[in-house]
């Protein structure tokens, strides 16, 4: 058993940051193909109340905002300020979250499976916040 830190003499960088690596080579994937599946099978024409035209639409599934889906919004910093990139106002939850990926080998095929195949729910980014918040605190309390 492997402790946390060490760095493995094969991979050269520790269990930690090849889980990290991996996650962010393959979560574009996964934002390109099923997510965007997901978000053309919800979405909805409405009169968008800037410009009068149609566009497409959803709703969040908690409090109930209209989105457009290729919407921006600049969002508030943790250390305070404004971020310089607009980032979109909806977001994908997974209802029951993602198996965490403790052990690559053990838990690889589980992770990206309920990433892709998990069911999901679009929510604007704070209640995404507030949920993800609600979901990690009941998760460390177990």
């Amino acid at each position: 058993m492997k402790t946390r830190g060490v760095i493995d003499p094969i991979t050269g960088i520790t269990d930690g940051k090849l889980r990290t690596q991996i996650k962010s080579n393959l979560r574009p994937i996964w934002t390109r193909t099923s997510r965007k599946m997901f978000i053309n099978s919800v979405r909805y024409k409405a009169k968008n109340p800037k410009t009068g035209r149609q566009w497409n639409v959803v709703d969040c599934c908690d409090c109930k905002r209209v989105m457009g889906v290729n919407e921006k919004e600049f969002r508030p910093l943790a250390k305070g300020g404004m971020s310089k990139k607009a980032r979109s106002v909806l977001e994908v939850d997974h209802i029951h979250g993602i198996a965490s990926l403790g052990d690559i080998r053990l838990t690889l095929g589980d992770h990206f499976y309920e990433m892709i195949y998990g069911q999901m729910e679009i929510l604007c980014h704070s209640c995404h916040k507030i949920r993800t918040a609600k979901q990690t605190k009941t998760r460390n309390t177990k």
